[in-house]
């Protein structure tokens, strides 16, 4: 037997036999009380119904009275002497089959009856291990005696103190089968509970397969839901534990690069090999450092940044990005369509400046990945929502859609060197989108990447 059945089994008998000695106990000490107290309840509505009955119809009703209550009634006039009295009456009780072998009425008791008192009596018939409790009683001119044979309680409480043995006994023996069979029950579930959780210490995500309707299936289930989440949490970590280890290699190449040229110009300039383009080129490859530091600070800036709402019509923002984007996509050579389904100009309430940097990341993003110099651009509705689409062909691939929105991310960057960047731009524009508590989602279709925002439109305030 494992602990857990081996406290059972010391609660439940523990518990059960503590029980058992508080029976002993009553069984000894209250029991006799009770006894008497019952019997002399029973006798005394007897007594009553008799003190109501005619005189006439006392000798008839007699029979059933002790039919009823089982006791024994007799009765004989009070104008005799104490001891014809008593002969009288034993010789009544002998003929009702109950013999006494100590039976009298004194003097005294016979007096009180005759005034009217209610007389009770215990006689102890000795060998005969029984007791006759006796009640007298006045009705007119008689002397009434109401009887009740009782067996002695001590020998009732020797036998009931026995048989609570027995039954505890017995019990324990039961006690030992249930809480056995209980405790195998409980165990076994709440043991493999155990090896589960010691499996998802050790990152060895698992599920438990106990069903039980009961708090250790609540239990399972809860651990169930945890290895779920931890073992998600453990894979997105894991995504991007190797997205920042590859953003860190990015990051040392691309700093490496410009660090060495600076480094080489300028000892060149030192050594006077300049031919006049060496401080252009240390320019340059400062600039390229600066543009990637301010985008990781722009980055942690917006992560911990506090929204400044005000209304704002969306297309117009929109137009303004966009016309930043003009020079650059005619040098590239790469067509942007606009498909305005939406009515008006609607308004949103947002944070101007980081819904123009969704917008300027989406369409750099476009830019720097289309192939085939055609950007679609749309706005329509879904019941109270606008929707924006924006979608491109691309170059590269793409083997799970849902890394594009994970910081570090790079599109194929060891084959498309020439179109990488930090890969923080669409993590800017999921970590922008979620503050507003906007929904958003990329999908891809072959070689097409789909980009929608569902911004929730202010309600137009009446005239």
């Amino acid at each position: 037997m494992n602990k857990l059945g081996r406290k059972l089994f010391l609660s439940i008998s523990v518990a059960i036999l503590f029980i058992f000695v508080v029976f002993v106990l009553m069984a000894n000490f209250f029991l006799p009380k009770y006894y008497i107290y019952k019997t002399k309840e029973k006798l005394g509505e007897a007594i009553n119904l008799i003190a109501e009955l005619p005189a006439a119809r006392m000798a008839d009703s007699i029979p059933l009275l002790e039919q009823q209550y089982h006791v024994t009634i007799v009765y004989d006039s009070l104008q005799k002497r104490v001891n014809d009295l008593n002969n009288s009456l034993l010789q009544q009780l002998a003929q009702k089959t109950v013999t006494l072998n100590k039976f009298w009425i004194t003097e005294e008791s016979w007096q009180k009856v005759k005034e009217g008192s209610r007389v009770n009596k215990i006689y102890d018939q000795g060998k005969l291990k029984s007791s006759f409790y006796a009640s007298f009683i006045r009705k007119d001119q008689n002397i009434v005696l109401i009887g009740l044979s009782m067996a002695y309680i001590s020998d009732t409480i020797q036998m009931i103190n026995e048989f609570i043995l027995v039954l505890a006994f017995i019990s324990v023996l039961i006690i030992v089968f249930v809480v056995w069979l209980l405790s195998y029950r409980m165990t076994k579930p709440l043991k493999e509970l155990g090896e589960v959780a010691k499996d998802i210490s050790a990152l060895h995500f698992r599920k438990a397969r106990t069903k039980t309707r009961d708090e250790i299936g609540e239990l399972a289930e809860s651990i169930n839901t945890m290895s779920d989440k931890l073992s998600e949490a453990h894979a997105d970590l894991s995504r991007k534990n190797l997205s920042l280890k590859r953003f860190m290699s990015d990051i040392t190449h691309e700093l490496k690069t410009p660090v060495s040229l600076i480094q080489a110009y300028a000892e060149g300039i030192q050594d006077g090999l300049d031919d006049g383009s060496y401080a252009a080129t240390i320019l340059r490859q400062n600039e390229s450092m600066a543009r990637l530091i301010e985008e990781l600070l722009d980055f942690a800036k917006i992560e911990r940044g506090i929204l400044e709402i005000s209304a704002l019509p969306i297309k117009d923002l929109f137009s303004d990005c966009l016309e930043k984007f003009q020079i650059e996509l005619e040098f590239r050579q790469i067509e942007l369509v606009v498909e305005d389904d939406l009515p008006g100009n609607p308004m949103i309430e947002a944070d101007v400046d980081k819904i123009r940097r969704v917008f300027h990341n989406l369409l750099s993003n476009a830019v720097k990945y289309s192939a085939d110099h055609r950007i679609h651009v749309s706005f329509g509705e879904r019941g109270s929502d606008i929707v924006f689409h924006m979608s491109n062909v691309f170059q590269g691939e793409i083997s799970d859609v849902s890394q594009l929105w994970e910081p570090f991310y790079v599109l194929e960057s060891s084959r498309y060197k020439e179109n990488s960047g930090t890969g923080l731009g669409l993590a800017i524009v999921k970590t922008i989108l979620e503050q507003h508590e906007y929904c958003y989602q990329a999908e891809v279709n072959g070689q097409t990447i789909h980009f929608y925002i569902f911004f929730n439109k202010i309600s137009p305030r009446p005239a």
